[in-house]
């Protein structure tokens, strides 16, 4: 499911990629998180404070944000909103949910034996995979905000 919204000053059904999107059913504890993306994405947004909001607004360089979980995971949920909140901030940052149930071959290739599993694709190739929920503070430190 890819979340767009409709483009601002341009012909009506013109859509734009939020950089936010969840790949599997979104539902068990993922199907607020889907909600949620969607609502800060298309909308004013969850609160958050303005150091915070400060600093997702900065990240000036692209960052592909790749969240592994599963359904069942009561930690995942956190850490999936935490990445797609700040990519509905900032435009160079995409924020992905996979869930593994669905795309087994993701948590082979990262050796994902926990979920949620962080994987951070930065220009120039450089790659982080970190593991365990992260608020919004954590996920911007983990990238570098």
């Amino acid at each position: 499911v890819l979340m767009c919204v409709p483009a601002e000053n341009s012909e009506a059904g013109t859509l734009l990629f939020t950089g936010l999107a969840f790949h599997g059913v979104p539902s068990g504890h993922e199907f607020n998180s889907f909600v949620l993306g969607l609502y800060n994405a298309a909308g004013p947004g969850q609160p958050l404070d303005d150091d915070l909001k400060a600093r997702a607004e900065a990240i000036d360089t692209p960052i592909d944000v790749m969240i592994l979980v599963s359904l069942t995971c009561t930690m995942c949920p956190e850490t999936v909103l935490a990445a797609q909140r700040i990519a509905s901030l900032n435009p160079n940052v995409r924020a992905e949910a996979y869930d593994v149930a669905h795309f087994p071959e993701l948590k082979d290739q990262y050796g994902a034996m926990s979920v949620p599993c962080i994987v951070i694709n930065q220009p120039g190739g450089e790659q982080k995979v970190e593991f365990g929920k992260k608020s919004v503070p954590q996920m911007l430190t983990l990238l570098g905000a």
